[in-house]
């Protein structure tokens, strides 16, 4: 019976939600709590999602958002290396097979053509054991809690543009869902290209436990209680 799984920190509680498309159309004045909501959860199910054996490609991933040219090019970036991550992760105990995100926002700030979200990520990222090895004590996911500022500006056609992410890891290991900075290095350009810069774009976490195949130690995946 695999066992590797079993030795991870709980970080947190959440619940389902899927991935969304970061559109929304209108004027500041039309964006409630509840559209920027789908827009940052949308974008936080993509992250979650490059993580999974059943992934997308980074550039598939990338085109459902919808953001800045800076941002854009930072989301690129993140996903392509959070895939990387994923795959070694696969490679030690088979990996996520599917993530589940959901968002508890706690501030909205909407003033003329920016807007700010403060909200905490829940994600559950299910692990490859059987329903059989689940009843027999594995876990079936790994959750985690990460709180987030999250911000949007508004583009010339009226859309709303996600601007920037900042994930408080209050200095403790990054999040299975974050990039470190050997993540970044070990990411690869999935083809899409990388945009100009012109907007405040996120900030990469520090890391402190090693992932295979890596010399930092950014990516250990905390350990998870079985649901």
């Amino acid at each position: 019976m695999r066992t590797a799984h079993h030795r991870r920190v709980l970080a947190g509680t959440s619940a389902s939600a899927a991935a969304a498309m970061l559109v929304l159309t209108g004027t500041p004045a039309d964006a409630d709590a509840a559209a920027l909501t789908q827009l940052a959860e949308g974008y936080l199910q993509q992250r979650a999602d490059m993580l999974t054996t059943t992934r997308p490609t980074a550039r598939a991933a990338t085109a459902r958002v919808r953001a800045t040219r800076s941002m854009t090019a930072q989301v690129q970036d993140d996903l392509a290396a959070l895939v990387e991550k994923g795959k070694r992760y696969k490679d030690v105990d088979g990996g996520y097979t599917k993530a589940q995100v959901d968002v508890e926002v706690t501030d909205t700030s909407v003033t003329g053509q920016s807007a700010t979200l403060r909200l905490t990520e829940r994600t559950r990222l299910y692990l490859p054991f059987t329903p059989q090895e689940v009843a027999d004590g594995a876990p079936e996911y790994e959750e985690l809690s990460v709180p987030h500022t999250v911000k949007f500006t508004q583009g010339s056609d009226g859309a709303w543009l996600l601007s920037s992410d900042k994930a408080d890891t209050d200095g403790g290991p990054t999040p299975t869902t974050q990039v470190s900075d050997v993540d970044a290095t070990d990411g690869t350009d999935d083809g899409g290209g990388k945009a100009e810069e012109d907007e405040v774009s996120k900030d990469a976490a520090s890391g402190t436990a090693p992932l295979p195949g890596s010399s930092d130690d950014s990516g250990d995946k905390p350990e998870v209680r079985s649901s």
